[in-house]
């Protein structure tokens, strides 16, 4: 871990949270972070690091992934929202930034959607929460683009993704793959015209796993949300393209604050 970050926990309804916490203390709401299906947050390092230059940044691992517990089964993205919320008001947080990349942006939206007392802006990367293709197709497309990514990654990314994945499918079965269920067939369309928070859409233009058409739904159900679509990449470019990816999150945060 980035010695800009101190690792902390938190019992959240009897479920143990690990989360980091670090970055620039400034009038600005803080970044939530909020990772994807399957790992935690440690493929998110470098991302973090570069966001918390600007911003205070707290990224929780989600309940059920590497570090967090999880005493409850059949979780979904209102159980995840309550969760957040319930974190946030533990930590005395009262609104945030949220950044939510494929499961995390799922979460967040739902959390626009129906906790906006929360959401200064939402920044949907690749989000789920549209469904898509049958899960055999989805396992395959996975493999398609973990191997054209391959040349983007770096060697020490491609350990924290398999130790991440490994012990999330071999210690947490049931939970990383009822996920997995949930979050590719659970539809969040009929809440989207809520959120009324500023919001960024985020999309590699060849992701396979959350397909551009879905961005394009998002764009159209979410009010004055802005799609932004990154040529040549896939559904984690965010982790591997750092500089481009923060970049248009800060463009993004500095048009809000120069809303204000």
């Amino acid at each position: 871990m980035n010695y800009q970050f101190t690792q902390k926990q938190v019992y959240i309804n009897e479920q143990k949270i690990f989360y980091l916490e670090g970055g620039i203390a400034s009038n600005s709401e803080p970044i939530l972070f909020l990772h994807g299906w399957g790992v935690g947050i440690q493929p998110y390092q470098e991302v973090l690091n570069v966001l918390c230059k600007r911003y205070y940044v707290i990224a929780p691992e989600l309940p059920g992934f590497n570090s967090s517990s999880s005493e409850k089964l059949n979780w979904d993205y209102n159980d995840y929202a309550d969760l957040i919320s319930a974190f946030l008001q533990r930590l005395n947080i009262k609104k945030v930034h949220f950044i939510g990349h494929s499961l995390g942006g799922g979460i967040a939206a739902t959390i626009a959607a129906l906790m906006p007392d929360f959401v200064e802006s939402l920044i949907l990367v690749a989000s789920t929460g549209i469904p898509v293709e049958p899960i055999p197709l989805v396992f395959v497309q996975r493999a398609i683009e973990m191997t054209a990514q391959a040349p983007h990654i770096k060697f020490p990314q491609i350990i924290q993704i398999f130790q991440a994945f490994s012990y999330n499918l071999f210690f947490r079965t049931y939970h990383t793959l009822q996920i997995l269920l949930m979050s590719l067939d659970k539809d969040l369309k009929p809440i989207l015209p809520k959120i009324e928070s500023p919001c960024l859409l985020v999309w590699g233009k060849n992701d396979l796993t959350t397909p551009l058409k879905a961005a394009q739904e998002f764009s159209q159900l979410i009010k004055n949300s802005k799609l932004i679509v990154v040529d040549g990449v896939y559904h984690e470019w965010s982790i591997f393209f750092v500089d481009k990816f923060t970049t248009l999150v800060f463009d993004f945060l500095d048009e809000i604050a120069g809303r204000k």
